[in-house]
Parts: C-alpha cells; sequence; structure tokens
C-alpha cells in the first residue's frame, strides 16, 4: 500500500525541471546529425520561431456587437523552453508594425502590457533573443527589421518555401491555441464543413479586447503551467525559470530611453520630404522646430510611426538620431492608425472628395462617443440583468477610458500651419 501510494504522489516542480533538463540533454547527445526541421535550443531566447495564423473564431464589434470578422493571431515560441515570450491579435492582416509590436512585447517586460489589459497573470518571459526563426512572408523581410536586427545582434534565419516542418513548434503551438479557440461562442471550427450548419456568426460574442484578454490567461495562466511533452514532462514555466537561472536572457538595460530606442528601430517607416506646413503623414500635420532647417536644406527624411499612437512620431535625417515630433495642432488627442483607416474609409464612403485632418478627428471623435454611449448602455443593462453573476473576463472599460479626451465630444477647426504661429502671451515675457 505504501508503494502504490508513493507511486500516486506528484512530482514537485523541481524534480519536473531537473527530470526535463537530463531528458534535453540526452536528447542533445543522440543528436549527432539533426534531422531536418529540427532544433535544440539549450538556452532561452537561442531561437524564436514566429508565425501567424487566422484565428478559428468570429469576434464582434464594440459598439452593436455585430460580427466583423476573424482576427489574425501572431504568436512567438521560445524553442529552448516551448514559452510564449509574445502575441499579438488584430483584423489587419499582418505586416511591419505586427512584427515591431510583437518584438517590443518579446523583448520588454510585459507588465506595463498586461497592466493596459486589466489582467493579472505571472509572464517573466522576455528578452532579445539571439535568432528569429520565420517564414518567407514579406513582413518577416522589411527593412525595418533587417535594420533594427542588425543593430541588436539578431540573426534571422529563414525555412525553406514549401517544408512546414521546419517550424514545427510554432505550428504546434498555432494548433493547440486554436483547439482550445474551439470552444469558444463564435468558433468557426478548424474545417469549413459543417460551418454553415453551426453558424459562428449568430453565436459570435468576444470583442477582440475581449478575445486578446482571454488569450493572456489562456497562455499565462493555462498553457505556461500545463506539463509539455517536448520537455518532458516538465512545464513552459518551469523549464523557463530552471533555463533562465542557469543562462540568464539578454535583457535591455533597464531605463526609458533604452527602451525607446529599441522601439523605434523596428518601428514602421516611411520617407517624406518637408514642406511648408510641415510634416504630413496619413492626412496628419506634424512639427518640430528642425524642420525649418530640414526644409531649407530640402532633406528627405526617414520617417518611424507607432500603428498604435499616431500624436507622434519619430523623424531622422541620417537615419540614425531620431527627433520626436507631435501633432502640429496639440489639441488634437492621441488615436491609433486603426482608426484613421476607419475614419478614412467612412468619410470615402460619405463622397468625401477631399479629406482633411479635422475631417478624420471629427469622424474618430464620433465613433468614440458612440462606443462610450454603448458601453454605458451595456453595463447598466449587465447590472440590471446580470446581478451577481460573475464574467469570466475583468471588468475594462479600458478602450473608452484610454482614449477619450477634452477635444473628443466637439471638432477643432482647420489650422492652416503655413501661416505664422500666433505670439501667446507667454512668449512676450
Amino acid at each position: 500500500m505504501r508503494c502504490n501510494a508513493a507511486r500516486a504522489t506528484p512530482p514537485s516542480r523541481a524534480t519536473i525541471s531537473r527530470r526535463w533538463v537530463e531528458h534535453r540533454d540526452k536528447e542533445c547527445m543522440k543528436l549527432s546529425g539533426p534531422a531536418p526541421g529540427h532544433f535544440v535550443a539549450r538556452h532561452p531566447l537561442d531561437i524564436v520561431q514566429i508565425d501567424h495564423t487566422l484565428a478559428d473564431i468570429m469576434l464582434v464589434d464594440e459598439m452593436f456587437r455585430r460580427t466583423i470578422g476573424r482576427p489574425w493571431l501572431t504568436l512567438a515560441i521560445d524553442v529552448a523552453t516551448r514559452s510564449v515570450v509574445a502575441i499579438y491579435v488584430g483584423f489587419d492582416r499582418p505586416n511591419a508594425a505586427t512584427v515591431a509590436l510583437l518584438l517590443t512585447r518579446m523583448v520588454l517586460p510585459k507588465a506595463p502590457w498586461l497592466a493596459s489589459r486589466d489582467v493579472t497573470v505571472d509572464w517573466p518571459m522576455h528578452g532579445v533573443p539571439k535568432v528569429l526563426h520565420l517564414d518567407n512572408a514579406a513582413e518577416f523581410k522589411s527593412k525595418a527589421l533587417q535594420a533594427g536586427c542588425d543593430q541588436y545582434g539578431i540573426e534571422l534565419m529563414y525555412r525553406p518555401p514549401g517544408r512546414p516542418y521546419f517550424g514545427g513548434h510554432i505550428e504546434r503551438l498555432n494548433r493547440t491555441m486554436m483547439e482550445k479557440v474551439h470552444s469558444l461562442p463564435g468558433s468557426t471550427g478548424s474545417s469549413t464543413k459543417g460551418r454553415k450548419a453551426r453558424k459562428p456568426e449568430a453565436e459570435a460574442a468576444l470583442t477582440l479586447p475581449e478575445f486578446e484578454q482571454w488569450l493572456m490567461y489562456e497562455i499565462g495562466q493555462t498553457y505556461h503551467h500545463s506539463a509539455h511533452r517536448g520537455l518532458g514532462g516538465a512545464t513552459p514555466y518551469s523549464a523557463w525559470l530552471a533555463l533562465s537561472e542557469a543562462s540568464k536572457p539578454r535583457l535591455l538595460p533597464d531605463s526609458a530611453a533604452e527602451e525607446l530606442r529599441f522601439l523605434i528601430q523596428f518601428l514602421p517607416m516611411s520617407r517624406r520630404t518637408i514642406q511648408a506646413d510641415g510634416l504630413t503623414l496619413f492626412y496628419l500635420h506634424y512639427w518640430h522646430p528642425i524642420f525649418t532647417a530640414w526644409r531649407a536644406a530640402k532633406r528627405r527624411i526617414l520617417v518611424r510611426y507607432h500603428p498604435e499612437d499616431l500624436s507622434r512620431i519619430f523623424v531622422s535625417a541620417d537615419g540614425k538620431e531620431y527627433v520626436e515630433a507631435t501633432f502640429a495642432d496639440l489639441r488634437r488627442s492621441r488615436i491609433s492608425l486603426w482608426e484613421q483607416k476607419a475614419a478614412l474609409k467612412y468619410l470615402r464612403s460619405q463622397g468625401e472628395a477631399h479629406v482633411t485632418e479635422s475631417a478624420i478627428f471629427s469622424a474618430i471623435a464620433a465613433q468614440r462617443a458612440i462606443i462610450e454611449g454603448a458601453t454605458t448602455k451595456r453595463r447598466s443593462a449587465n447590472r440590471r440583468g446580470r446581478a451577481g453573476e460573475n464574467s469570466p473576463f475583468p471588468a475594462s472599460g479600458r478602450s473608452s477610458q484610454q482614449t477619450k479626451s477634452p477635444d473628443a465630444s466637439s471638432p477643432t477647426p482647420d489650422v492652416d500651419y503655413s501661416k505664422p504661429a500666433p505670439i501667446y502671451h507667454v512668449e512676450q515675457l
């Protein structure tokens, strides 16, 4: 009886981690000639695989809870520990901006990102990878990615075309995540067969922010703490702790300036020239005092922008040193590239032949007001109809709180940036 009881006692986390390290070392010793597509990474962030997949779920909009489509999910997995080191989810097809934002989440501590989504999980995995293992998609061969990786000593490795088994770890992770997604309302399933009968559009219930929250909890609380066959029974979380203690990942210096410098190096880029009214990007006007000298010298400049925050851009004349430029009209609030695109699409659908900055901000303000009103009504209905019922997601209200600004309810007039700026009283002192 005692022998049976002993066998039934689950091993400790330390024992599992020790067994996994022994298992890994044996596999490394046996691997005199690696099989095609087989990677053995001994340390955290030695090799990180990245891939995109169209998630098997329909999501709804935040205004009217109407189905709007399937999101793209981008995942990054550390081969040595099978830990998920970064995720990104959005409706836009993956592009250079997607990769840039994914890399910042991989390299920087995740606490600020988790807090911005009202998610509380222990997700310690971060650092500068040695090798990024990628497919041959265009966004993985952008100049911004190549330049940033050169700057930080990150090697880019591409898998041979038509050979998905060279990315086996990330492919298995994608399948695992989709199996979990199939339990959610609005799941399309992995096959088109029977999709009409299931009617995922009618069952869809989650918004993009809610789906992202679900993914963060699923990965941070469930996947990272589940035994992984490829780790000899250890969990990705315990494997990361064990290996990162023995071989610490390369981290950026702990300073806001260094983090910003890293971010800039991977942001999408565009070439522009300075005009009389400053710099124009996405129909938005920007200004910095140095623009006067650059315009006189007829310099063609490099612009890097953050898709989630267009209120500031980073501009360089030599591609090395950047200055931060803000909206020329300082009354403008922070907006995202996706809001700008949605506003532009709406204006063109209304027959607007000449799009102005003021029109874009007016459209965004109207959309935000609708979202705020819908959110308030939904909260009131939830309090009345579901009092005491537990929600699977933390109360957020994040999007409306973060995006609302003093000028969100009233449009501001157009400004002629070519005219001299008015002199304010403080400048006469």
